[in-house]
């Protein structure tokens, strides 16, 4: 179920404080999180930056998870160590065992969406003149995966054409120890 149905959206939002006070209560039943971010603009660029960390994070999870089984760790292990360490984030947290090792790659947010928010990302950076080296690889490879696997994929599908990169698939240890 959408987060929006069942009200635990992160919701930003820009602009003055008579227009937010309008829609505050109407956001209320959407989201758990309604965080002002500054004037009119700053909301859009912000989730645009928030799906770059999201992204970003997702990605090296992926590979993390990649050449440490090729390196003989079982990715499931793997996970549960990074939730207890510094590489914890989102990622490790709620995608790479539930919509990875699963595999269902069914998360709920699409791969295209994903793509046109990234593609955002840079023109905040070049409106800031900020260089951005890896929002741009970061981008490129979501493209990337866009363009291989098709439109209409969940975003978690990212995983699978980074395997194909890398040659192998991941498989979770821990299920193929149960059966």
């Amino acid at each position: 179920m959408s987060r929006a149905r069942t009200g635990a959206l992160a919701i930003m939002v820009g602009g003055e404080d008579d227009g937010f006070a309008k829609i505050e209560p109407v956001l209320r039943t959407m989201g758990s999180s309604i965080i002002r971010t500054g004037p009119v603009g700053t909301a859009h660029a912000m989730k645009a930056l928030n799906n770059l960390v999201s992204a970003g994070g997702f990605l090296i999870g992926v590979e993390a998870l990649l050449i440490g089984q090729k390196f003989g760790l079982d990715p499931s292990l793997m996970v549960d160590v990074l939730n207890v360490s510094t590489g914890m984030n989102n990622s490790t947290q709620k995608k790479l065992k539930q919509f990875v090792l699963s595999p269902r790659f069914d998360a709920g947010f699409g791969l295209d969406l994903m793509v046109k928010d990234l593609g955002i990302a840079p023109g905040v950076a070049k409106a800031t003149d900020t260089t951005v080296p890896f929002s741009g690889l970061c981008l490129n490879l979501w493209s990337c995966a866009r363009k291989a696997l098709g439109r209409g994929q969940d975003h978690t599908a990212l995983a699978r054409f980074v395997e194909l990169l890398a040659g192998t698939e991941l498989t979770d240890g821990k299920a193929r120890r149960e059966t």
